[in-house]
């Protein structure tokens, strides 16, 4: 078996954005990380819960590179984590470097379940 990679299979592995599960995410925050946090889902599902430090929201199918700022870190999340890896991965096509982006794993229901089971479920 040949296990030569060929330069399309290495660009596109080194295109790959960072995930965080809520608690690792938890821990940057704590310790000063301070992205722009942008919510993947529905205007009408953020309207329900959110987390708290929101900068912004656009559906992932539609998410624009003028949604986030044109440097540093981005965290997205959606309700499980599959959208916020379609929004990242469409930042990604649309010319965004990959190191900046973070999805968050698992999504708010990770982040209800993990950090604050006080929030809203839907």
């Amino acid at each position: 078996e040949d296990a030569t990679i060929t330069t399309a299979e290495a660009t596109d592995a080194a295109k790959t954005f960072h995930s965080l599960d809520p608690k690792e995410c938890l821990t940057k925050l704590s310790s000063g990380w301070s992205p722009w946090v942008l919510d993947v889902r529905l205007q009408t599902e953020h309207d329900i819960v959110s987390l708290p430090f929101t900068d912004g929201v656009s559906p992932h199918r539609t998410v624009k590179v003028t949604d986030i700022p044109t440097s540093g870190d981005v965290l997205v999340y959606c309700k499980a984590g599959v959208r916020g890896k379609k929004a990242c991965n469409r930042l990604i096509d649309l010319g965004v470097d990959a190191e900046r982006l973070f999805n968050l794993d698992g999504g708010i229901m990770g982040w209800q379940k993990e950090i604050d089971p006080n929030m809203p479920r839907y």
